[in-house]
């Protein structure tokens, strides 16, 4: 507190110090250092009695010292007072606030005085925060806006009315602007006056050919902006309970006047359209003299004359009815959709004809009563129209959202109807592309494929205006006349001489609507993502691609990822800029998120990652072994089912082994099977049914022993065979398993898997003595027995 309170000493001993001429050089410096006596400033007492009367006293001085430049002589000192005191109510708070009126009082004088307008502009500013600082305060509105406010706008509409500058008349408007919808009690008998200000400014006619006399003043296009805001608010002034259906009144008027206007501009065409809101436009009888308007019963708007200046009144009025809709209202309106879209269609219905069309007549009927050169200047004007239209239905389309997407398709084929006859038009292809990038994020996705293929001209044009293209050299061609005097039959053509210089072409003139590129940029997206892949050639999705490839698009070239054309290759994808997109941007975040989609990866500690190890080694381990395991049993199943067929086809036969064939078979060092293998087998064959059988499960295995592992000595050695007995062996068959009697027990050795080489037929044993009627006879050969008491 004792910094602040010396910080405001020196400042008001600066003040006081300082010759008023000289002031203005010092307010910049003294108006910075205010803001660091914001607490002192704002505060109302202290605890220290005494610093309290100090503070008090420094604060008094430095608001009796603004006080008196207000009411200084000169112009400096008065200037320097506004400064000063707008730089105090913000940083005052409340506690300033309450002892503003003796300065809003002084600055009420300086607005009738013969003040520069930069003091009469400040001191509406600062009038203008007082006041709007005070809203939150009924006391203080009570005490300083009301009795205060009503100055203020006798005062503004004065300076309206005079020949001002701008500047000046746009700082009222903009006053009035922010104050109306706040105090609309106050401002109610100040209306007959101010309605015919702002209809004078909402939609000048400077092209009018009226008299000097009757001719409108000349007005800027940021003064039209505000006077229009500031009509539209105008209804908040009415009754209680009376505004909604006051603005709706307000609307339905302009849309009139809107009406008005386009049957005077257009009557040199025989309009095709028939609304559905209002009578037919009386633009079929005859007409004389160059089209005006000296009378407007709708809005009671200046007069007007000529084809140029009514093309002015129609575009102000489009503009008007879009801040109607742009604008928020103090209370529920009803908005009547179907009263702006007639409007909309009967503008956009009429197009600029094409010279070369032969279907011209179709499209556009003439009225012959109209001159020539009326007619061409319609056509001249009728893209600003177009413009503004289309203007208006992007507005309305942002304020209503989701409520008109019923109406998209027709606004669709009305867009592509005014890009195809308008298209060399910088200012039609920007707004066309603005309401197609809207439009498309609304319902792109539910367009149906006949709509897709008329947006295919808007599609190659916007690739076209993004990308960087020159114009080529013109080449200067003879005429026929001239080629015959020098000598040539046929024209030659000559290039330009500055070409042999270094000279570069000449760069597109549309390069510089930066407008248009920034419109052309945010449909390109629109177009990879909100319409369906499906629905595009393949040569419209590739110059797509390769535009947003060649310009950088990050958004473009992502939507074209993400939505990827489909496959023409049963099995093959479709050719993807994912590759592009990662070179072309790879530090960007949401590049890497999609080209990386997986889990977050879980980092285990040391100890886990141990465990995890040994886990994973005992595993390997259970693994080694239960494969061995398994090999081994199917080497046993394998040789116990080759056992078992050949059992059941012995014990299937009737033939007795004669003894001199069994000595010729055994080999030299094979042991003799026990005597009661032989009886057990004849027995066995004989009465199959009364012997005892083994039962077969899918759980016992087929063969009585398993097999016996060897060493790896063992099993590399060679065996010898014995010779066979017969003299063929048929292929072995599975028939149906049949039981083994279980006295047949035996150890199958490594003999037995092996397969015995069987002489040809007529090499050993006579073929007649084979031969059997229930077939050959095939002996079994066994191994050595591993049985200790079979001996």
């Amino acid at each position: 507190m004792a910094n602040e309170l010396a910080t405001l000493r020196a400042l008001s001993f600066r003040i006081s110090s300082t010759a008023t001429a000289q002031l203005p050089q010092h307010v910049p410096a003294i108006a910075a250092s205010l803001s660091t006596c914001r607490t002192l400033l704002s505060s109302t007492q202290t605890s220290n009695a005494k610093t309290s009367s100090e503070a008090s006293v420094a604060v008094h001085k430095f608001r009796t010292l603004l006080s008196t430049l207000l009411q200084d002589r000169t112009i400096q000192g008065r200037w320097s007072a506004i400064v000063l005191v707008k730089a105090t109510i913000e940083v005052g708070g409340w506690e300033t606030l309450q002892n503003s009126l003796p300065w809003v009082r002084g600055l009420l004088n300086i607005l009738t005085k013969p003040d520069p307008p930069t003091s009469k502009k400040l001191c509406l500013i600062t009038l203008t925060r007082i006041f709007m600082l005070t809203r939150d305060y009924p006391t203080l509105i009570r005490n300083i806006t009301t009795p205060s406010l009503p100055g203020l706008v006798q005062n503004g509409l004065q300076i309206a009315n005079s020949n001002s500058s701008a500047s000046l008349l746009l700082t009222v408007l903009e006053c009035f602007s922010e104050l109306l919808p706040r105090h609309p009690t106050i401002f109610r008998p100040h209306l007959k006056n101010l309605r015919p200000l702002l209809c004078r400014l909402a939609a000048p006619t400077p092209s009018t050919s009226l008299s000097k006399d009757d001719a409108p003043v000349a007005v800027t296009t940021e003064v039209s902006d505000a006077a229009r805001r500031l009509l539209v608010q105008l209804p908040c002034c009415a009754a209680k309970g009376a505004s909604s259906e006051e603005w709706e009144n307000a609307l339905r008027t302009t849309v009139g006047g809107v009406h008005r206007v386009a049957d005077r501009v257009f009557r040199a065409v025989l309009e095709d359209w028939q609304s559905t809101v209002r009578e037919a436009s009386s633009n079929g009888h005859v007409l004389e003299g160059e089209v005006q308007d000296l009378e407007d019963d709708y809005l009671s708007l200046p007069p007007w004359s000529g084809i140029f200046a009514g093309s002015e009144r129609l575009v102000g009025l489009l503009q008007l009815v879009k801040q109607y809709l742009e604008s928020s209202t103090a209370n529920a309106v009803t908005l009547r959709v179907g009263v702006v879209m007639d409007l909309i269609t009967r503008l956009l219905s009429i197009t600029t004809p094409s010279s070369g069309s032969k279907s011209f007549q179709n499209t556009v009927r003439l009225n012959n009563q109209v001159s020539k050169e009326e007619r061409e200047n319609l056509w001249l004007v009728l893209p600003a129209v177009h413009v503004a239209t289309i203007e208006l239905l992007l507005a309305m389309m942002h304020r209503l959202q989701s409520s008109t997407i019923a109406i998209d398709t027709m606004v669709l084929d009305q867009l592509v109807w005014i890009f195809g006859s308008e298209r060399d038009n910088v200012q039609v292809r920007t707004a066309c592309y603005l309401a197609m990038a809207a439009l498309l994020e609304r319902s792109g996705v539910t367009l149906p494929k006949s709509s897709v293929d008329s947006l295919v001209p808007l599609m190659r044009t916007c690739c076209d205006d993004l990308l960087p293209s020159e114009t080529p050299i013109s080449v200067v061609k003879d005429t026929p006349g001239q080629a015959k005097s020098k000598g040539n039959s046929q024209p030659q053509g000559t290039a330009n001489a500055d070409s042999f210089l270094g000279a570069k072409a000449v760069a597109d003139p549309t390069a510089s609507y930066t407008g248009l590129k920034d419109a052309a940029y945010e449909l390109l997206p629109r177009l990879l993502s909100d319409v369906r892949a499906q629905y595009f050639a393949d040569s419209l999705r590739a110059r797509l691609d390769r535009t947003a490839v060649l310009i950088q698009h990050k958004d473009a070239m992502l939507a074209s990822v993400l939505n990827p054309p489909p496959s023409k290759r049963f099995g093959k994808p479709a050719a993807s800029i994912l590759p592009l997109i990662a070179r072309s941007f790879p530090d960007n975040k949401d590049i890497e998120g999609m080209l990386r989609p997986r889990l977050p990866v879980i980092r285990l500690g040391t100890q886990d990652a141990e465990l995890q190890e040994e886990d994973e080694e005992e595993d390997d381990i259970m693994e080694e072994d239960e494969a061995t395991a398994d090999s081994a049993r199917e080497n046993g199943a394998f040789v116990s089912q080759e056992l078992d067929s050949l059992l059941e086809t012995a014990g299937q036969t009737d033939v007795v082994m004669r003894d001199s064939a069994a000595k010729d078979a055994l080999p030299s060092n094979a042991a003799i099977a026990p005597e009661t293998s032989g009886d057990a087998m004849t027995d066995d064959s004989a009465q199959p049914e009364t012997t005892s059988k083994r039962p077969l499960t899918a759980d016992t295995p087929l063969s009585p022993a398993k097999r016996v592992r060897f060493g790896e000595t063992e099993y590399s050695a060679p065996t010898s065979m014995p010779p066979a007995a017969n003299t063929a062996v048929p292929p072995v068959e599975r028939t149906k398993p049949t039981e083994v009697p279980a006295t047949s027990d035996f150890t199958v050795t490594s003999t037995a898997s092996a397969i015995p080489d069987l002489p040809a037929p007529g090499e050993d044993g006579d073929d007649s003595d084979d031969d059997d009627d229930d077939g050959d006879v095939i002996p079994l050969v066994f191994g050595q027995d591993s049985d200790d008491d079979s001996d």
